[in-house]
């Protein structure tokens, strides 16, 4: 997908290295010791496809909260922890950036999302929070159900059961939804509808159950055997 003609790449690109090589210090388990990250691939998409003034929103918070920010978006971060969100606060502050379009929700998904479906069209969703089933359908039901037509909705942790099986049994499938970009650890989608995203089952004869591969329920078995400290090393990126 080309990047809007709103974006200027050269300078999402520019804090893009700048928020790897200096991140904020959210997640003192992840293997850096600051935050747990998607593949650089990932934040380039989003930077492409998240235009100023754009309303996105994500589960989980990170890196993604402080570009999302930093590219001009009115951005709301899902993340029941309120130690996150100061730290990404106290990131922006300390170094001058404006995060007045930055709005943290401190309720865990399953609460905040269903409490939101109302509150207007999102542009961006990035679905990076709980990866338990059924939080990841519940995470992309009622969030990527607020998305416009033409909006993106962006899954990280693709190896992971519950993200797995959304994707590869059900979205690659539907007519909702058009594949655009990704890798073995992210993909995104472009909305094609609006509105609910609940529909009759006699508008589903796509839809056959999960049938995961060999591999992909090998995959997703290690992943949840694995520390959460690993599980981004190991798996696929």
């Amino acid at each position: 997908m080309a990047a809007h003609p709103d974006v200027d790449l050269e300078r999402r690109r520019a804090l893009l290295e700048r928020v790897i090589a200096d991140p904020p210090l959210v997640h003192r388990d992840a293997p850096n010791g600051a935050a747990w990250r998607t593949s650089r691939s990932c934040y380039e998409y989003l930077a492409e496809v998240a235009r100023p003034g754009d309303v996105t929103l994500e589960t989980g918070a990170g890196l993604s909260t402080v570009l999302f920010t930093l590219w001009g978006c009115r951005h709301t971060a899902v993340v029941p922890d309120a130690a996150e969100a100061e730290a990404i606060e106290s990131w922006c502050d300390a170094r001058g950036f404006d995060r007045s379009g930055l709005t943290f929700d401190l309720r865990p998904s399953e609460v905040a999302l269903p409490d939101r479906v109302e509150d207007g069209l999102l542009d961006v969703v990035l679905l990076d929070g709980a990866h338990s089933f059924p939080l990841p359908v519940l995470d992309w039901f009622y969030g990527a159900s607020r998305l416009r037509r033409g909006g993106v909705v962006v899954f990280d942790d693709l190896p992971l059961p519950a993200v797995a099986w959304l994707l590869a049994d059900y979205l690659d499938l539907d007519p909702r939804w058009t594949r655009m970009a990704g890798t073995r650890k992210w993909r995104a989608y472009r909305r094609e509808s609006e509105g609910s995203l609940a529909e009759h089952e006699s508008a589903q004869q796509f839809f056959r159950g999960p049938t995961a591969s060999l591999t992909g329920r090998v995959t997703g078995w290690i992943g949840t055997m694995l520390p959460k400290r690993l599980r981004r090393v190991v798996l696929p990126q």
